[in-house]
């Protein structure tokens, strides 16, 4: 009987969605209490509408009718602002509750279909698979970084096959003799790789790990350093992959205005207020001197060293691992790994280069994506032809562990188109509106950059994007401050809040490649990772853009956030030794 009724359930469930009412799926979405682009003499037919004296409309939840170009008409569907913020809370809030990142991913995605597609769940199923998970991998950018990491992973594949990997453990082990050793090592590697974030993570993390294992630090830990330094150091280099877009989006918003301004000049001048990357460079040079940790992390932690359990007993990595071969020789591994750094730097200097040697202009221009993939693609061909010179390897073998090292990436890749998807459904929402809107006609101006640095946090953390997050929100909260002291520091504050949100979002693509590259189950990396980022934000949010509000000079702010955050770590902090006790029973109950 009970099986008869499911079955009728079902069925009725499918009618439902299979025979939908006449409301349709609409082209576009719009909020309602938030102006709209729609023009009033273009709406056919829909929902009431109200224009204020300056022509700005507003439309009540409902569907419509507009004419486009050519007498061509568009539906819209006008929904309540709350609805374009559930799909990321419920991927987000599902990821961390429930550990499933895959499916909260997917469950987001399909909320925020479900909405565009007038509430009626097999559309938007159909939809999800047909438009929004394909035009997500259509990205040229997306593929891009696809293509990049699966070909870094076949080199990481290679060089751990032919023994260059366990060689450089073999090498920089003698000359590290401790736990903080091995921590200090991740940061200053993360902070030499400046120049990209991708670049940084997967190397980093890769090089780092067999390090670290050997001295029981957690893999939770490693991914830490690997975030810690990718963001954070490429967004306020002066040379990096971030230039070209910061300074691109900047150029455009002053263009716009008439303003005689240079994007470069103006993201120079802001950099003494980038109070969260460089108090996140900080907080993980001390944490890593002091030996201490706290939150979620200490347990994660004394767990690796207690009873060398490198992840947690639930943990499901993100990467999984490639298959070790006998140490040989450290040039094995440096070789392609530098054939990587040295490929992408020459690509961005051959895609860049328009006549004039200026490293900000070349930057400014050039094809970072492309010149990824040419680095790693270089550091495939390296390590096989080393490989085979040797004669660590054979053909045969090496493109065995090539493929080994690219399906050791699958699941990472699943998860970032995902990601992407959800992104994408975010737009769709006009998530980001949202979150502008509620605070963006409340902001005196004294307090433009912290909440500025409030609402490009939440933005980021939401829509899991930084470089979205900066291409919305400076040409939105730039132009009120142009001609004011808060110029520079507004611009700083909007990479210092995308950047915080994006380091901490589980829907992070750099989030998710610096688990990938440390072998860490995603979850466990947010979730210990948080406290760490709330730490650095919060001393960014009130020793720097508070303090700077009661023009205290930017110069002393950071001296007393460092001593801040090294009182937190000292006196929060517990001490996780460097000797393994023996056993780890009761006696080290204080560790």
């Amino acid at each position: 009987m009970a099986g008869r009724r499911l079955v009728v359930l079902f069925f009725c469930i499918l009618f439902l969605t299979v025979f939908p009412t006449s409301v349709q799926g609409a082209d576009e979405v719009y909020l309602k209490g938030i102006p709209t682009q729609v023009k009033i003499e273009s709406v056919v037919s829909g929902p009431k509408r109200e224009v204020r004296e300056d022509g700005t409309v507003f439309l009540e939840t409902g569907h419509g009718i507009a004419k486009v170009k050519e007498g061509k008409e568009k539906s819209f569907l006008v929904i309540h602002p709350i609805l374009s913020i559930i799909p990321p809370l419920v991927a987000i809030l599902f990821a961390l509750l429930f550990r499933q990142v895959i499916l909260s991913l997917l469950m987001g995605i399909l909320l925020g279909v479900w909405v565009t597609a007038s509430y009626k769940v097999l559309p938007a199923v159909l939809n999800t698979l047909s438009q929004v998970i394909p035009d997500s991998l259509a990205s040229h950018d997306h593929i891009s970084i696809i293509i990049f990491s699966m070909l870094l992973g076949g080199m990481v594949g290679i060089i751990s096959a032919n023994g260059g990997t366990p060689a450089i453990v073999d090498l920089v082990l003698p000359r590290i003799r401790s736990r903080r050793g091995a921590q200090l090592a991740c940061w200053f590697l993360g902070c030499a790789i400046f120049f990209d974030d991708y670049a940084n993570t997967l190397i980093v993390g890769n090089t780092m790990r067999p390090i670290t294992d050997r001295y029981r630090v957690s893999r939770e830990k490693l991914s830490f350093f690997v975030d810690a330094t990718a963001a954070p150091v490429a967004s306020m280099a002066v040379i990096s992959t971030w230039i070209g877009f910061e300074v691109g989006v900047l150029t455009d918003v002053f263009h716009s205005r008439g303003i005689a301004m240079d994007g470069y000049s103006a993201f120079l001048f802001s950099i003494p207020y980038l109070f969260y990357p460089i108090f996140t460079v900080i907080f993980g040079f001390l944490l890593s001197l002091s030996g201490r940790d706290f939150g979620p992390m200490l347990k994660a932690e004394r767990r690796a060293v207690r009873y060398n359990l490198l992840l947690s007993e639930k943990a499901a990595p993100v990467a999984m691992e490639t298959k070790m071969g006998e140490p040989s020789r450290p040039a094995l591994a440096f070789i392609p790994i530098l054939a990587v750094i040295l490929v992408t730097l020459w690509g961005i200097i051959y895609t860049g280069f328009s006549g004039q040697w200026s490293l900000r202009l070349i930057f400014a221009k050039s094809d970072s994506f492309a010149a990824l993939i040419w680095g790693s693609a270089a550091g495939c061909f390296t390590a096989a032809v080393l490989s085979l010179i040797a004669k660590r390897l054979t053909v045969s073998k090496v493109l065995e562990s090539w493929l080994d090292g690219i399906k050791s990436m699958m699941m990472a890749v699943l998860i970032l188109t995902l990601a992407w998807s959800l992104s994408r459904v975010c737009a769709d929402l006009k998530t980001a509106d949202f979150i502008l809107s509620i605070v963006s006609a409340r902001m005196p101006m004294w307090a433009i950059p912290l909440l500025t640095f409030l609402v490009a946090a939440a933005m980021s953390f939401a829509t899991g994007t930084s470089w979205g997050t900066m291409a919305i929100t400076y040409p939105l909260l730039v132009p009120v401050v142009i001609g004011t002291p808060y110029l520079y520091p507004t611009i700083a504050a909007v990479l210092s809040g995308a950047v915080f949100g994006d380091h901490c979002s589980p829907i992070s693509d750099t989030t998710i490649m610096s688990s990938m590259a440390s072998a860490c189950d995603h979850v466990d990396h947010v979730r210990t990772q948080i406290p760490y980022a709330l730490t650095t934000a919060g001393t960014a949010l009130f020793l720097g853009y508070l303090l700077l509000d009661l023009h205290i000079p930017a110069w002393l702010i950071y001296p007393i956030g460092g001593v801040a955050m090294w009182l937190i770590i000292r006196f929060v902090g517990k001490k996780v030794p460097d000797v393994v006790p023996a056993g780890g029973s009761g006696a080290d109950a204080e560790c």
